[in-house]
Formats: C-alpha cells, structure tokens, sequence
C-alpha cells in the first residue's frame, strides 16, 4: 500500500476511534474557524460482516461466502470563505487505494440557492445519489436505481459540469449541464486538454446532458414528499450499451452506445429512517434508449423499474423493521427481462436512544434475493455505521 493511502487509514482510524468513544453529536463536522474562512471535517465507516449463497441449477454446484469488509470509507471536507463561496471534497477509499469522489466549487447567492461547478452528483432519481449512504433504508440502496445507475451514468451518478440546487423546508430543486460521463479518464468525462497537444483531446464527442429534479414537502401533511426527476444524455457513454440478450439474432450494433431519456417520480411519507413511526415509500424509474441499427436489424429498449418500502418505528423510533419489493423490467414488451427483488431486516440506532440523529451510531441486519431464471441468491448482512 501507498505511503499517502497508510497516512489516511491511520488518519481515519484516529477520526474514528474518537467518535465512537466520544458522545454523539448534533453536528457531524469537526469545525475550525479564521475571521474569512470556514473548515469542516467529517466522515463514515460501515463495516459489515455478510453471508452469500447461490443456489445453481445442477446440483452439488452451490456457492457460498461468510466474511468481513468494510462497504464504505469515507472523509469529507469543505472550506467557505466570507460565508458564501468555498470548495468541498469527498474520499472514498476502494481497495488499497483512495478515490476522489466529489470536488466542486461552490457559491451561495442566497441561503436557499447555491451553483457548483466540478465533479458533483446531478440530478437523478431521489431512490439513488439524493438518498444518502448515511441514510439508506436497508443495507443498499433500491436495487432499482442501482440499475438505473449501472445503465446510464455508470459512475455513482456523479458528472463534471455546473449545476444549481435550491433547497428549502417545503421545496427541493436541482438542474445541471454535464458531459453525461463522470469518469475521470481525460479521452471520456474528464474534459481538459491543451492546445500545445490536440484541443479535442483526440476524440469527437459533442454530445452532452442536461437533468432536472423536484421535490415538494407540504406544510400541511408532515412527512409527506413527492417529486419527480427528468433528463437527457446524449454522450453515448460505455454504460449505456445494450445487454447481448436484448441484440435482436445476436447481431452486434453498427454503433454500440445510445443517449437515451429518462425519468423518475416518488411518493415519501417518512423519508428518513427513525423520522416517524410509521414510513412508506414508493419510486418509480424508467429509462427510454435511442433505437439503433444493428446487423441483424434495430433494438430498442424502454427499461422501467418500480420499488415500495414500508417501515414500523419501535423503542421510540430508535429502531425500525423494513421491508421492500421491486420489480424491474429491462426491456418492456419483451418476455423474460423482468426481475422481482425481495428485502427485510430492521436496525437500531444507539444515538437515538440518546436523542440524537438516527444516523450517527447505527446497527443494521437484512436479508436480499432476487428472483430470476433458475437461481436463487440469498444475502445476509450485518453492518454498523459510524457518521463524524
């Protein structure tokens, strides 16, 4: 391992050690102030231990996995200068090594309304990025949107351009211009050449992407959010290529990538988890590709996927039992691309049994399938999570 990937593992340890031991807090960020300038620290640790089974169809050929890991390291840090402009910056670790994840200016030109520019989550649906890690409902995110992220931005939904988020008790907006592919490759999302080199950077890619969300919390029904997402990519990114089943006669395409359009719409009552005694959500996500030719003749594949997830609060909303069903189909209108996925499990929250939010020291056990073909895989995962 890297001598700067040790330096930040010893460091996060040190971070961590200290928010286990020490009481949970209100604010998650270690603060440090100058007359002009604003610095803010913190973090997550999820460690887990899980079980993992298939069961295949010969006999004798099932697999299975018991073991510990870590589902996510993270270490933020943001520095606002005379209270409106600043930058921000999220790792994460993968691996061995560490990963820059998020690094965006920024600018507040009022309390509600900030711009960013850099690499940042877009606009998407609210079941995938707009959920935080640090409040997902079971041990991951809505199978859903992972495969509407899989599928389209193919980068945790992350993108370089500028954006503007609005954000108020009742009401949530946020629009951004992006390239429509988030990876840091120069040749793809990391647009940044020279013109003593190629100002192109050596490809042709003018295609970009545009997205828009909204959320509305009426006053007059608490716990209440509904909201909708909308956009186009026209980048032909990697993530978009069609799965070989959905290529009609296994032709392979003249042109392999395709933009594509999507949306997205949820109904929340009780949107985090603790927030009220009883939760339900409901997502919807669909996405329509661009036809294209291909040697055998033209695809084209409408994907949609829908999720609903209840939640009872118990010991005084410091613990919860969930449970979720999804289905997502692919490809509509053609047999066999549907898949139904099934969730349980429940968490305990050792801050809020101390009155404090529900995210800072949490416990979490669930169980996942998916039911598909003639397998069956079985996930169980014990996970705790510390957020600084």
């Amino acid at each position: 391992m890297s001598r700067p990937c040790l330096a930040f593992s010893f460091s996060l340890v040190l971070l961590l050690a200290g928010a286990w031991l020490a009481p949970a807090q209100d604010t998650s960020d270690a603060e440090a102030a100058r007359p002009d300038v604003k610095l803010a620290i913190g973090g997550t640790l999820q460690p887990r231990v899980s079980h993992g089974r298939l069961d295949l169809a010969n006999p004798g050929t099932d697999r299975e996995r018991t073991g510990f890991g870590i589902r996510r390291a993270r270490l933020r840090a943001s520095a606002t200068l005379a209270g409106r402009a600043g930058a921000s910056f999220q790792l994460g670790a993968a691996g061995a090594s560490v990963m820059l994840l998020d690094a965006k200016l920024f600018f507040d030109v009022t309390d509600a309304l900030r711009v960013r520019a850099g690499r940042f989550t877009v606009a998407q649906p609210r079941a995938f990025q707009p959920t935080s890690h640090t409040e997902i409902d079971l041990g991951a995110r809505a199978a859903i949107a992972r495969r509407w992220g899989n599928s389209t931005l193919g980068n945790s939904g992350r993108d370089f351009g500028v954006g503007a988020v609005y954000e108020t008790d009742r009401l949530t907006g946020r629009v951004a211009l992006h390239n429509g592919n988030g990876s840091w490759d120069r040749a793809l999302g990391n647009v940044r050449p020279d013109v003593v080199g190629d100002p192109t950077g050596g490809g042709d890619t003018r295609g970009g992407a545009a997205s828009a969300y909204g959320a509305w919390r009426p006053a007059a029904l608490p716990g209440l959010e509904v909201g909708g997402y909308a956009g186009y990519n026209a980048a032909r990114n990697a993530a978009t290529v069609a799965p070989e089943a959905l290529r009609p006669g296994g032709g392979r395409f003249d042109s392999t990538a395709r933009s594509y359009a999507s949306y997205a719409g949820h109904l929340y009552w009780g949107a985090w988890p603790g927030s009220q005694p009883v939760r339900l959500k409901a997502d919807l996500i669909g996405t329509r590709y661009e036809t294209r030719s291909a040697s055998a003749g033209e695809i084209s594949q409408h994907a949609l996927g829908a999720s609903l997830l209840g939640a009872v609060g118990l010991f005084d909303r410091s613990a919860e039992l969930l449970a979720r069903i999804e289905r997502y189909d692919a490809a509509i209108g053609r047999d066999g691309n549907a898949t139904d996925y099934l969730s349980a499990g429940a968490s305990l929250s050792l801050s809020a049994l101390r009155g404090r939010p529900y995210e800072r020291q949490r416990l979490s056990v669930g169980y996942a399938t998916r039911l598909d073909d003639n397998r069956r895989p079985h996930l169980v995962v014990l996970q705790a999570q510390i957020v600084f």
